[in-house]
């Protein structure tokens, strides 16, 4: 799985490296705490308002367990950013990531204190060919692994599971 996923990293347009210069990027134990701290409850309310904007109306547990999945995204992509420089998240943690992102003051912070750096997002990845699509899938296999060491459970779809909410 190694060697499919490192063929994956360089069929990306732009290089994954993190390139830092002299700064000293925030121990693992440093970015858990404030993983741990972050304050979600704005992108909360989002989901779960009426906004023409969203692409659905969120229930308050959907969005409480996407947005743990989204620090737990956030998590093992600090952790094992330089053996997998890329995780991609579940289809509901990307919708978070989103929102996150539109925030660009608070997500420019939250990137310095937990990755010492700003964690881009690229968006593209899967819809460039069959092949991609495929890259997509194998990468996100490896982000599940990684989180069912690290957290005990493979993420669920938290859209599949709300008709029994």
């Amino acid at each position: 799985m190694t060697r499919k996923y490192d063929d994956i990293v360089k069929t990306l347009p732009h290089s994954m490296e993190v390139v830092v210069g002299d700064s000293v990027l925030p121990t693992l134990e440093e970015a858990v705490a404030h993983i741990n701290g972050m304050d979600f409850d704005l992108i909360k309310n989002k989901l779960m308002s009426g906004d023409r904007l969203l692409c659905r109306k969120w229930h308050s547990l959907e969005a409480e367990i996407a947005i743990q999945y989204y620090k737990n995204f956030l998590f093992l992509n600090k952790k094992y950013s330089r053996a997998y420089p890329v995780l991609p998240p579940l289809l509901e943690v990307d919708e978070v990531w989103h929102h996150h992102i539109m925030d660009t003051r608070q997500y420019k912070i939250y990137c310095e204190k937990i990755f010492g750096y700003f964690f881009h997002h690229y968006p593209y990845f899967g819809m460039r060919s069959a092949e991609d699509e495929v890259n997509l899938h194998v990468a996100f296999e490896v982000m599940q692994a990684l989180h069912e060491v690290e957290f005990g459970k493979k993420m669920i779809s938290v859209w599949g599971a709300s008709d029994a909410l």
